[in-house]
């Protein structure tokens, strides 16, 4: 179920952010670890802004578009809803965002 919504936040945030309309079918997840290193990194990248107890999951989502770019976020969420998002394109941090 989450992973659903995960793709789904990912598709739209895509399409009204970066104007990028992807096809669901085309879009890799995979869950991640918690504790994962790279999540860390991105936490001091924020100074900590958002809080690991509310997390329940970790998610990464791929989509590479028609003119070759790869697009990837990072998302930390709880249930159905998004804690805190980090996206590259090309693998270069453009932009994050935390939620409450």
């Amino acid at each position: 179920m989450e992973e659903i919504f995960v793709k789904e936040w990912f598709s739209k945030q895509l399409r009204q952010i970066f104007h990028v309309y992807p096809q669901a079918s085309n879009i890799a997840i995979e869950v991640i670890d918690l504790n994962h290193p790279v999540l860390e990194q991105y936490m001091q990248l924020i100074q900590k802004k958002w809080r690991l107890r509310l997390a329940t999951s970790a998610f990464v989502c791929i989509y590479h578009d028609a003119k070759d770019n790869q697009w990837e976020a990072t998302f930390i969420c709880k249930k159905n809803s998004v804690l805190f998002e980090l996206w590259k394109k090309n693998d270069e941090v453009i932009a994050y965002e935390t939620y409450k």
